[in-house]
């Protein structure tokens, strides 16, 4: 069982910006930990805080199956490159339904671990994509957000329906 429940599409707190974290005590290393059983538990590559309805700048993520889980803390892109991408994202708040969205292959990310420890990843292609997935998250902001207006309602159908279609038919 996950220790939380992950919020769908249309849940107010996906759409809140997360406060910073101040205090890196023994309650934060504990909700990082339940955050990053959750994400394992739904077989996910990272999971915002304000996915399950805590409101402060952490998430979760792993950058492959056979890896555990890991966090960033107040994370925030401090470089990225000029080449853009389009990644096909899917979000453990969207149930099935994968968006098209456009954003830079390669980012820098500064934030802390559990600890209060800097860290800085370099990220490009999938990873890349991941991050700053989360950060919008942690921003209130949805890859439908991203998306152009034809991904947009061609999501926007499935959710509403409730079928998956074939992203490449929109």
């Amino acid at each position: 069982m996950p220790d939380d429940f992950i919020r769908p599409w249309g849940d107010p707190a996906l759409y809140e910006r997360a406060e910073p974290i101040a205090i890196f005590d023994d309650l934060l290393r504990a909700r990082a930990a339940r955050l990053c059983r959750t994400l394992e538990h739904a077989d996910g590559a990272g999971l915002a805080a304000t996915q399950v309805g805590w409101l402060r700048r952490l998430f979760a993520f792993r950058l492959g199956r056979e890896q555990t889980a890991d966090v960033l803390v107040n994370p925030r892109v401090v470089w990225h490159s000029e080449q853009v991408e389009t990644f096909v994202e899917g979000c453990l708040s969207f149930s099935a339904v994968p968006v098209a969205v456009r954003r830079p292959f390669a980012v820098r990310i500064e934030g802390f671990d559990v600890y209060g420890n800097r860290v800085e990843l370099e990220c490009e292609d999938f990873s890349a994509s991941l991050m700053q997935h989360e950060i919008d998250h942690l921003d209130g902001i949805l890859t439908l957000h991203r998306a152009d207006r034809a991904e947009r309602h061609r999501a926007i159908t499935e959710l509403l329906s409730g079928t998956t279609g074939d992203l490449l038919a929109a």
